[in-house]
């Protein structure tokens, strides 16, 4: 089974060695590393060479900046392996055996999608903190696509990431491309996976390391960031609305997502009063909390003291923390 392992760069020369070495140094030998330099300008664009010119394994493209998805759509249409991983570049795994027993697994129960957990990794302390903790493997007696969604979606293991799935490559069509200049992409084109996928699993491996940091894209909160992540949401809503067999599990997953909007708006300078006003009429959502502490509790509030107050009072509550 051949693995295509997709890494778009962008202006990361001190993460990129980190990020691709984790690969190379795998124990399961058989793939390839799409390098997609997105027009670096600060030397990445030459260690990509370099690390082509080492190994057979790696092609490198140079295309002009597009951004992430952009880039992740450029690897995706040259891709020759039988399933697809997205790494980010500032990322990293590390475990040397994570590709041979996600290889074992997909072997094991051939899914279109299997999704495994991730840490977050703090630099600055070395600290890292594991996503999901003591989750079991997706047990095999979930043998149909429904009871798989129902496993993954109540357990809110199914989450709004690229990076923690490996995915059948001949699942990818126009459908499944990322749309360039969104914020919060990976909300929508996940929920496309869950709908248009035949098959999903999870096995609780921790080993993707998502690098926490100053300047990425997720500490940039603005006006445009609450308005991708609104129109991510709606567009959830619809993906849900036109498959009525998944769209209780769909409702489940973008749920969290909806419940993250609170945290969002807290952050943006502006107030995204119209965003509110829209996502007001959605609170029911929050009824899809399968017990999620986080997301219950918001459920509990918005039926309390109203949707639109208790973004406010997260909000302010931000504010006076800063």
């Amino acid at each position: 089974m051949k693995i295509s392992i997709i890494i778009p760069v962008y202006n990361v020369l001190d993460f990129i060695s980190e990020c691709v070495n984790s690969v190379l140094n795998q124990t399961y030998k058989n793939f390839e590393i799409l390098l997609v330099d997105d027009g670096s300008t600060d030397g990445s664009s030459q260690l990509c060479d370099e690390f082509g010119n080492k190994d057979n394994r790696i092609r490198v493209y140079h295309k002009k900046n597009g951004g992430l998805s952009d880039a992740r759509n450029y690897g995706i249409c040259r891709a020759t392996g039988d399933y697809i991983i997205f790494l980010d570049s500032d990322d990293f795994w590390d475990d040397l055996d994570a590709l041979k027993r996600l290889v074992e697994r997909l072997l094991l129960t051939n899914p279109d999608v299997l999704s495994y957990s991730y840490k977050k990794y703090y630099k600055s302390t070395n600290l890292t903190v594991n996503l999901f903790d003591n989750i079991e493997d997706m047990p095999l007696s979930c043998s149909n696509k429904l009871k798989q969604a129902d496993y993954m979606t109540s357990k809110f293991l199914f989450i709004a990431s690229a990076c923690n799935k490996i995915i059948r490559t001949s699942l990818f069509d126009d459908a499944l491309y990322f749309k360039s200049g969104v914020v919060s992409e990976d909300i929508e084109w996940c929920a496309k996976l869950l709908d248009k996928s035949k098959s999903l699993d999870f096995i609780c491996e921790n080993f993707y390391c998502y690098r926490q940091r100053e300047g990425s894209i997720t500490h940039s909160i603005s006006k445009k960031s609450c308005d991708d992540l609104t129109h991510n949401i709606l567009q959830c809503i619809d993906i849900a609305e036109n498959n009525s067999d998944m769209k209780e599990y769909i409702y489940r997953y973008t749920a969290y997502s909806y419940g993250t909007f609170f945290i969002v708006q807290s952050y943006s300078k502006m107030y995204p009063k119209d965003d509110v006003e829209i996502l007001s009429k959605y609170k029911w959502l929050l009824s899809y909390h399968c017990n999620n502490k986080k997301i219950k509790l918001l459920h509990m509030l918005c039926k309390t003291i109203g949707y639109k107050p208790l973004c406010k009072m997260v909000r302010f509550t931000k504010i006076c923390r800063r």
